[in-house]
């Protein structure tokens, strides 16, 4: 099986890895784990809007944005029911947090691509 390589500014994990450090200033360690696994550059534009509106933590907004896709929106769920209900940053975090995160922490060496 060959594949063709392309280059890296065509590779999304690469694009989000880029765009969260250019925009948060974040750690390399914190933008690949972000990134891992991304399909588009949403994770760092899910995990700069919670750092600068919501003030999470970079645990915490790594938890919330990983993973997340161009139709998730855990930034804008996670905004909303922070100032509209009582629970904690943690149970926002898993409320709001995409769908497929819940199921990958049943796959530890990750989902396969087929």
């Amino acid at each position: 099986m060959s594949r063709t390589l392309a280059s890296p500014d065509e590779e999304p994990q690469y694009s989000c890895f880029e765009a969260t450090r250019e925009g948060t200033g974040t750690s390399e360690t914190v933008a690949a784990q972000l990134c891992q696994g991304a399909r588009s550059d949403a994770p760092a534009k899910c995990f700069q809007r919670v750092q600068e509106k919501g003030f999470l933590a970079d645990p915490q907004a790594l938890q919330l944005c990983q993973y997340t896709t161009p139709e998730d929106d855990p930034a804008s769920c996670f905004l909303k029911a922070r100032t509209s209900s009582f629970l904690d940053e943690t149970q926002l975090v898993q409320l709001c947090r995409p769908p497929i995160a819940e199921l990958l922490q049943f796959c530890p060496y990750g989902a396969q691509r087929q």
